[in-house]
C-alpha cells in the first residue's frame, strides 16, 4: 500500500489522508461561518445561490510529491470558492466558461 511522507517523517496512508483532509475541509467551513456569520467564496465574494468548493492553495499531488503531505489537510492551505472561481484557478472548463 503506497504511503506519503510528511515533513517530520511520518508516513500516512492514503485513506487517512483522505479522512484528515476531508476534516480540514469541514474546519475550514466552520471557522469561515463563526468568523463572519455566513460562507462565501473567499474570490469573488459571491454567498447564497451557489455552491462552494474547498480548494487546496498547494494541490494535494504536489504537497505528497514534496513530502510534505501534513499540508494537504492544513486549513491554511484550503480557501473557500465558489465553483466558477475554483475553475478558473484550477483552469477547468475555461472554455465553457468564456462562452457565457
Amino acid at each position: 500500500m503506497n504511503t506519503y511522507r510528511c515533513s517530520n517523517g511520518e508516513r500516512l496512508k492514503q485513506s487517512v489522508i483522505d479522512r484528515l483532509i476531508s476534516k480540514a475541509k469541514a474546519q475550514k467551513v466552520r471557522e469561515q461561518f463563526e468568523e463572519h456569520g455566513y460562507n462565501f467564496c473567499e474570490e469573488c465574494g459571491i454567498s447564497n445561490g451557489t455552491y462552494l468548493d474547498c480548494s487546496h492553495n498547494e494541490s494535494v499531488k504536489s504537497c505528497k510529491e514534496k513530502g510534505r503531505t501534513e499540508k494537504a489537510f492544513n486549513t491554511g492551505n484550503i480557501t473557500m470558492l465558489c465553483r466558477e472561481c475554483h475553475q478558473k484557478k484550477d483552469k477547468l472548463n475555461i472554455q465553457f466558461i468564456e462562452n457565457h
